[in-house]
């Protein structure tokens, strides 16, 4: 340590969700290290900051629920992060939360696990040695962070105070944006016919309350924001589920008698199936035999890239067909019977005929089968997952050609495994039927249109090459783009406006064309780089707005699994003590 005498040197995190937890946590834990050489102050910097940041913010409605089990969900790096600085804690969230009488297999609320991101922050606060390493909260925006390239930083808060740091960590999340052409055009023609009209944004952003008293509402998206939006709007028209053992559902919804009436889809008509309850051990990653890392590996390294349809495809219906072999389901094995599971309305979404009952139906089969539970149902969730991880290897590797991750990743794939592999608890998916059986849902379909129809003052919705419904209301139920030009946030438009970032592209195997992303492009995974190519290495961001550098990083951590998100936070507080003086070191 130095004299007591020396300037204590100082550093900053912007943002205080999981990311940014992370970071002070893995700080807080450097500096019990030996190496600690110096006092330094952090100054943790967000709105919600104690509270679990702005998506897991504590005080949020209960209806809104996590799409994870407890025991998949830490904040504590593992033996599987190969962690650097001590590891002094294990709490997982099942562990936090297991005297409120959930276990490890129960799907908690997200305001829960705002508590716990509270409880690992005050954790490592009152861990932290003040001579050492002192945590200094301010609950506010931080609207600009200007400095050289390679050197000190001021951080301009909301407040009008400027913070003087040595380097900056950015944990930003998903973030808010202007609205896209087509949906300008949307929310325009609200304003003239005196419709509603709800774009893309996080659910505790959303005014679901507008939705009321409409009569008929298209909603663009069928995934996790959709099953938010039906908790939230059947909570805000006081409406109520009761039991029922008479319906498929399982549940009887009693209208509070302002609901309107959903008209739902998306561009590939796949809705979420339910996430099965399933004992520990099935949580494990499944072991594949086919797609294994090593043909990964071997499949990464083709100078000619490689195309999922031809290269990839076959292999995932082999592992598929291998695993139901093996159980005895033969009569799933074939490839006509699995094209059917991963794509009910085709490979590319081209059927669209009796789109209402196959969705439905897609639905009841996947509700049945996650509560039985059915274990070659649950068989083939768990290969899924355990390819999607595959998949998302060669990805992140670059390993396909620009050509089919436009065409089999982006174009379909991603929203096969995400309906199968993200899916939310079972209660929405009873939930959502039980408004079917109400009378409040209809389903579209793939190939979702929403046009304008001027003269009826409405928005003119169908599905693909089905019915046009009238709908005096659009909610767009899914979240913003990662797209940096048209991110609202104050501290980006400064960076931007200064030619301070710029948009980060993507470039294959193969013909190495480059394909521009909406993320911020970076040097070394973290530090920004300007138009000029200046790389601000006092700047270090993770999460959303990188997504391009850093692929792959889902929004919690689980355990055992080596999670992006810990290694980053590692990562990115060695680099913000080593800056500010407290480690020695590159």
């Amino acid at each position: 340590m130095t004299a007591a005498t020396d300037p204590v040197r100082t550093v900053a995190v912007i943002g205080a969700g999981p990311r940014g937890t992370a970071i002070v946590e893995r700080l807080v834990a450097a500096s019990t290290s030996p190496a600690w050489r110096a006092p330094l102050t952090v100054h943790l910097i967000d709105p919600q900051v104690g509270r679990g940041g702005a998506v897991w913010r504590l005080d949020q409605p209960d209806v809104l629920l996590m799409n994870t089990t407890t025991c998949q969900t830490t904040m504590y790096p593992d033996a599987s992060c190969h962690a650097v600085l001590p590891s002094r804690h294990s709490e997982t969230l099942a562990d936090f939360l297991a005297g409120e009488g959930l276990g490890p297999s129960d799907f908690a609320s997200r305001a829960a696990h705002g508590r716990y991101l509270a409880h690992v922050l005050a954790t490592a606060e009152a861990e932290a040695d003040p001579a050492r390493l002192r945590i200094v909260r301010h609950a506010f925006e931080a609207v600009d962070v200007t400095g050289p390239g390679d050197g000190p930083q001021r951080v301009r808060l909301s407040d009008g105070r400027v913070l003087r740091a040595d380097a900056v960590a950015l944990a930003l999340g998903h973030l808010p944006t202007a609205l896209g052409p087509r949906s300008q055009q949307l929310a325009d023609a609200a304003q003239r016919h005196g419709l509603v009209h709800l774009g893309p944004a996080s659910p505790l952003e959303v005014d679901y309350e507008a939705l009321l008293g409409r009569e008929q509402v298209a909603v663009q998206g069928m995934g996790l924001n959709f099953y938010d939006a039906i908790g939230m709007l059947t909570t805000v028209a006081g409406g109520q589920f009761a039991p029922d053992a008479h319906s498929p559902s399982g549940l009887r919804y009693l209208p509070g008698g302002q609901e309107p009436r959903l008209v739902v889809g998306s561009r590939s008509g796949m809705v979420y199936r339910p996430k099965p309850a399933l004992p520990t051990a099935q949580l494990e990653p499944y072991p594949l035999q086919v797609l294994t890392g090593e043909r990964v590996l071997e499949l990464a390294v083709r100078p000619a890239g490689v195309d999922q349809e031809r290269e990839v495809m076959p292999l995932m219906l082999a592992e598929l067909r291998r695993a139901l072999r093996e159980a005895g389901y033969d009569h799933l094995a074939g490839d006509e019977a699995l094209t059917h599971l991963l794509f009910p309305f085709g490979r590319r979404g081209e059927e669209t005929a009796e789109a209402h009952r196959r969705t439905r139906d897609v639905l009841r089969g996947s509700l049945a089968a996650a509560t039985a539970p059915d274990p070659a149902w649950v068989l083939v969730y768990r290969v899924l997952i355990a390819l999607r991880t595959q998949i998302n290897r060669l990805i992140d590797l670059g390993a396909y050609t620009t050509e089919s991750v436009r065409r089999d990743i982006d174009g379909h794939l991603r929203n096969a495994f995400a309906s199968w592999a993200s899916g939310p608890p079972v209660l929405r998916v009873r939930q959502l039927l039980a408004l079917e059986e109400a009378g409040l849902v209809q389903f579209t379909g793939p190939r979702l249109h929403i046009d304008i129809d001027e003269e009826a003052g409405r928005y003119a919705v169908r599905g693909g090459d089905g019915p046009t419904t009238l709908c005096d209301g659009v909610l767009e139920a899914h979240l913003p783009a990662v797209d940096l030009p048209a991110y609202r946030s104050a501290l980006i438009g400064a960076w931007r406006e200064r030619g301070e970032v710029q948009k980060d592209s993507w470039a294959s195997r193969g013909t190495r064309r480059r394909m521009l992303t909406g993320s911020i492009a970076v040097d070394g995974l973290y530090a920004p780089i300007g138009h000029d190519d200046t790389v601000f290495e006092r700047r270090l961001l993770v999460g959303v707005p990188v997504s391009t550098a850093q692929p792959g990083s889902a929004i919690t951590a689980e355990p055992g699994t080596s999670p992006q998100l810990l290694r980053h936070a590692e990562a990115v507080a060695v680099r913000l003590a080593r800056a500010g003086g407290a480690l020695d070191g590159e």
